[in-house]
């Protein structure tokens, strides 16, 4: 019943993001965003039905700001991808710990929006491996269930902050922009 809860706003959402979305492209030119045969090039972005750990947009922007989503949830991963999107952010997925690992040790992720709960290894094992590579990214967890010995070692492991499923979309939202501005800024100073 919970998920019927969270899926049908979700789809709800996405009907509508999709309907504004194909009113923008109505009016803007279309671009040509396939890569294929460019090995030095992003991988082409993936169908967002494939359980993909491939980008949603290449641009060669070096200033690109990047947020690698992990949670075994499609429903999930499509609302937060076009959220970022939106955003102008290069958005990465991984359907479980194993390809958020993979994700997050060939690519430069900036942010990790990390489920705690999945099928082949939990969020806490997924980022003691990511921290063996990258001390300084920053994550936030996701989580449907507070278990209080795993938000304490999550601490311990540099997550910031924790959403609890059903979380605020527009908090989230802001909470990554603001922390990705702020690391920004840190790093220009």
């Amino acid at each position: 019943m919970i998920y019927i809860l969270i899926l049908l706003p979700v789809a709800i959402i996405l009907l509508i993001g999709n309907a504004k979305q194909k009113q923008r492209e109505n009016n803007k030119p279309i671009i040509d965003r396939s890569y294929v045969g460019d090995s030095h090039k992003q991988p082409v972005p993936a169908h967002r039905n494939a359980p993909s750990v491939q980008p949603a947009l290449h641009n060669s922007n070096d200033e690109e700001q990047s947020v690698l989503i992990v949670d075994d949830q499609m429903a999930i991963r499509i609302l937060l991808r076009e959220l970022f999107e939106q955003e102008g952010l290069l958005v990465y997925e991984a359907v479980n710990g194993t390809s958020a690992i993979e994700v997050a040790s060939s690519h430069q992720i900036d942010f990790i929006l990390l489920d705690l709960k999945m099928p082949d290894m939990d969020g806490i094992e997924a980022l003691q491996e990511i921290r063996k590579f990258n001390k300084t990214v920053q994550v936030a967890m996701i989580t449907a269930f507070g278990d209080p010995d795993k938000l304490d070692k999550a601490r311990q492991l540099g997550v910031q902050s924790f959403f609890t499923k059903p979380f605020d979309i527009d908090y989230l939202r802001n909470y990554v922009l603001i922390s990705l501005n702020n690391a920004r800024q840190n790093t220009a100073e």
